[in-house]
């Protein structure tokens, strides 16, 4: 059989492969922009969208991770606390993002009390002195940083915000709480 032009993709085993049209791919992509533009109010695109969530260091794949931290960004940008941001391209000792009007890079540090449940081990699980450490990483790479506390104790969340206030590390850091928990 001559696979010239037999319709099939190179390299295939001979069974057909899904296709779409360019018009069609137009289409889908204008559908999904439309989707993030009724979840999301801002003013992106839906490639600016995608980019936001874009891991440099993992070969500007998009994951989990950086999902949840996009989404972050946009919170907080949309709240008015972050100008316009964008990720930081940078690759090695990059920060998430880049506020476009400051110039400041942002890091999102995540911290989680129990990440196997409340009655598991606690490897993984929240440590004061870590949580300075990781912070003051990003300090030395010249980031300041996001603080997400959705996944602590109110102890530990409490401590976590005396520590950094007892460093002065305060005007570095932006917290990023569960709805109605106070913020720093």
């Amino acid at each position: 059989m001559n696979h010239a032009n037999s319709g099939l993709a190179h390299g295939t085993s001979g069974s057909p492969q899904l296709t779409l049209e360019n018009g069609e791919m137009a289409a889908k992509a204008k559908e999904n922009e439309e989707k993030v533009k009724s979840n999301y109010q801002g003013d992106r695109t839906y490639s600016e969208y995608v980019d936001l969530a874009r891991d440099p260091s993992q070969g500007n794949k998009v994951l989990p991770q950086g999902r949840k931290e996009r989404d972050i960004g946009l919170d907080l940008e949309n709240q008015g606390v972050l100008h316009k941001i964008i990720r930081d391209p940078q690759k090695d000792k990059g920060a998430e993002f880049i506020d476009i009007v400051t110039g400041i890079k942002w890091d999102v540090k995540s911290f989680v009390s129990h990440p196997k449940g409340i009655t598991s081990a606690r490897k993984g699980a929240f440590k004061l002195s870590k949580a300075i450490a990781k912070i003051e990483k990003e300090f030395a790479n010249g980031h300041n940083v996001i603080i997400d506390t959705r996944r602590l104790t109110k102890f530990d969340r409490e401590s976590l915000i005396k520590a950094v206030r007892d460093k002065s590390y305060s005007d570095r850091i932006i917290w990023y709480h569960k709805k109605g928990e106070n913020n720093e």
